[in-house]
């Protein structure tokens, strides 16, 4: 079942988009015929994202099980972090109503799977969840702290 976007000031889907294009701009397969975004794990997020805009959707059914798992490309943190940050602050943090095919959930799975070693359900809550990644990653967790606080601070949020 799909949930349709309630409204554009609730979620920013092209800021998500933005970011993820950025990682993509930066890889050396980039628009050469080796590039392959249903295969890439940015790529894939990226392509979800703007499925989702399109259609004005919130979840797409299944999608979890789809995120290429075969993505062996090297994804530098600081790539990774802003990104990683920007879903943290686009969730609307559903709690009971969350839904891992979300795509905002669907974008973190996917750049989670680039910096760490698994994934971390998100347990509703942004401060919960950066205790979660430092219990994997101290240092990323403090980057993307950092990193939070940063698009706070230059949102007036």
């Amino acid at each position: 079942m799909s949930a349709k976007i309630r409204s554009s000031s609730l979620i920013d889907l092209e800021a998500m988009i933005k970011l993820l294009q950025k990682i993509c701009s930066a890889c050396d397969l980039f628009q050469s015929h080796e590039c392959k975004p249903a295969t890439c794990m940015v790529g894939f997020a990226a392509r979800s994202l703007k499925f989702a805009r399109q259609k004005g959707i919130f979840d797409i059914p299944g999608a979890m099980q789809h995120i290429p798992q075969s993505d062996m490309k090297h994804y530098f943190v600081e790539d990774i972090v802003p990104a990683l940050a920007e879903t943290n602050l686009q969730c609307r943090e559903c709690r009971d109503n969350h839904s891992q095919d979300c795509v905002i959930a669907l974008t973190r799975t996917c750049l989670e799977n680039t910096v760490l070693e698994k994934n971390i359900e998100f347990p509703g809550h942004m401060f919960m969840y950066l205790a979660m990644v430092k219990e994997q990653n101290q240092e990323l967790a403090k980057l993307l702290a950092e990193e939070i606080q940063k698009r706070k601070a230059d949102t007036g949020a």
